[in-house]
């Protein structure tokens, strides 16, 4: 084997292994107990974002949209607030977490549609 074939593979492997250990990471989240800043354990939609992230530059819109209809849904900016990243373990931009009883109930990595986004809201009413 030359060594071209072994750098493609470990490249290849780096690039399949990275997203799936920040996909298995956040999903280790949910379940976890959260508060507010206030103590309280409101039901809500975090919507983690960074300005200089392009699929955040075209998800922002839409959750504004809704952030309008629904009013369940809070903002963070990484870069802003990076404790709050931090507290809750963000590897990567965007990310919606749906805290419901004061549990994080589901965890979104990626853009995602606005059918996709009523969805994890819909979660809230229920």
């Amino acid at each position: 084997m030359s060594w071209v074939m072994i750098i493609l593979l470990l490249i290849a492997s780096y690039l399949i292994l990275v997203p799936l250990l920040t996909y298995l990471s956040a999903k280790r989240q949910i379940g976890h107990k959260v508060t507010s800043e206030n103590g309280e354990t409101e039901d809500r939609l975090l919507y983690f974002y960074s300005e200089s992230c392009p699929p955040c530059k075209q998800m922002t819109p839409i959750i504004d949209d809704l952030s309008t209809q629904h009013g369940k849904i809070s903002k963070i900016n990484i870069s802003d607030d990076p404790d709050a990243a931090r507290t809750y373990k963000i590897r990567a931009t965007p990310t919606l977490i749906l805290v419901k009883d004061g549990v994080i109930d589901d965890i979104l990595l990626g853009a995602k549609k606005a059918t996709q986004i009523e969805a994890l809201l819909n979660k809230i009413n229920r």
